[in-house]
């Protein structure tokens, strides 16, 4: 049996999460370096973001920032965002992704939202095998919050992704 393009794109986001990790350490000093990466690459997207990074050991928010035409609720879908990438153990879209795979409806995962949110937007920072903090976006639009935290990942650790093929949520 071939594989369909959700399950294409459950092994790309796999090999993101297997290639995008922190070699040695993560605390305050990168998360700032990665928020303040993700906000100087949102510019060139059609609409403003939030970005939030989160230790997962405690809860803490290492950082925050919102473009101003944000409103409190972009908080809203990254907590409900970090919450589908907790339950799953991988990044937000996972679940959707999962459910998509087998060929299944997606409708009752989006019953929780703004609590539980299964689109893009949420992906672990793990120093090893270690999950050690969550970098999630929001504001964006057709899969770019994903793609927005994949390249700042990607341009912070100097390293390159596959692409997950298909639009998340």
């Amino acid at each position: 049996m071939a594989e369909n393009a959700y399950q294409q794109a459950m092994n790309a986001l796999l090999e993101q999460e297997r290639i995008l990790r922190y070699p040695t350490s993560f605390g305050a000093r990168e998360a700032l370096a990665l928020g303040n990466r993700v906000a100087s690459l949102a510019p060139e997207y059609d609409r403003g973001i939030t970005v939030q990074v989160t230790r997962e050991s405690d809860g803490m928010v290492l950082f925050a920032w919102s473009m101003d035409d944000k409103a409190p609720r972009n908080y809203g879908f990254i907590e409900g965002k970090r919450a589908a990438a907790l339950s799953s153990g991988h990044a937000s879209p996972w679940k959707q992704l999962e459910v998509l795979a087998a060929g299944g409806d997606t409708e009752a995962l989006w019953v929780d939202v703004p609590a539980y949110v299964p689109a893009g937007g949420a992906f672990p920072v793990r120093v090893g095998d270690e999950w050690v903090a969550t970098l999630c976006v929001s504001g964006l639009h057709e899969g770019k919050d994903h793609e927005l935290l994949i390249r700042a990942l990607e341009a912070e650790l100097g390293l390159e992704a596959p692409e997950l093929g298909v639009v998340i949520g």
